[in-house]
């Protein structure tokens, strides 16, 4: 039997909203978690999700959710907060460490009301089509918004990464592509959303197919010359993300 459960985003930047409707249980959380990482692929400093409609079926489903509280933290760096949650999925959450789970708000405008103060950083992004002069664009985009920015310290470092992430987009997604660049406190953030669905993998050094060779090598680089990278699934492909530290 198929279960019901309506994902509507309400907002996205810099506060994303998400309001779930229905029952969640091991087959329906997949729809919450790909509009959860659909925002996020925006990066939005604070991610709210609205539970007051939603009954849940299944402990381990929400365990799913509850996961990307941490994943958040990580990239992009966004606070996640449930908002009118029912006294069974409250008690629910109470299980789980106070460091694991997510702040919880009595509603959604409780809950935006408190992410406004959250700082939020600069932003800007440039769409790219998938040919040989993307990487070219990307990384002058880069050094032009770094100058911008005042961290030029970093520009060079960026523009490879950018260049590195926008190859992978037009060899193998052959997609439009977003690149998006951060800068918070203490990191450049550089993405890469495509409409390609398949995901990223980490290479091992001798461990690359012949096939692959030249992309494994491309993500080696990446892994020595950003602080942290990752990816994530979207509703309509991926994101892949790195971070520079500002702070050396």
């Amino acid at each position: 039997m198929t279960t019901t459960l309506v994902c509507r985003v309400q907002r996205r930047l810099p506060i994303a909203v998400v309001a779930l409707y229905g029952t969640l249980d091991q087959t329906s959380v997949a729809r919450a978690m790909v509009a959860m990482r659909d925002c996020l692929a925006e990066a939005p400093t604070v991610l709210l999700v609205d539970v007051s409609h939603l009954v849940v079926a299944s402990p381990a489903a929400l365990s799913r959710m509850v996961a990307l509280v941490g994943e958040a933290r990580t990239w992009p760096g966004a606070r996640v907060g449930f908002c009118g949650s029912p006294a069974a999925t409250a008690a629910l959450l109470a299980t789980y460490e106070l460091s694991e789970r997510p702040a919880v708000y009595r509603d959604v405008d409780a809950g935006v009301l408190a992410a406004l103060d959250v700082p939020v950083p600069q932003r800007t992004a440039i769409e790219l089509r998938p040919d040989s002069r993307a990487p070219a664009l990307a990384r002058q985009y880069v050094v032009d918004t770094c100058t911008n920015w005042g961290v030029t310290r970093v520009a060079k470092l960026a523009s490879l990464i950018a260049s590195e992430l926008v190859t992978n987009a037009v060899v193998h997604a052959r997609t439009p592509a977003v690149m998006a660049l951060r800068l918070t406190n203490e990191t450049l953030d550089v993405s890469v959303r495509d409409n390609d669905p398949r995901p990223m993998f980490r290479p091992v050094p001798g461990l690359t197919g012949a096939h692959e060779s030249e992309h494994g090598r491309g993500l080696l680089i990446l892994d020595a010359m950003a602080d942290g990278w990752g990816s994530h699934s979207t509703a309509d492909g991926k994101v892949v993300w790195a971070t520079i530290s500002l702070v050396r």
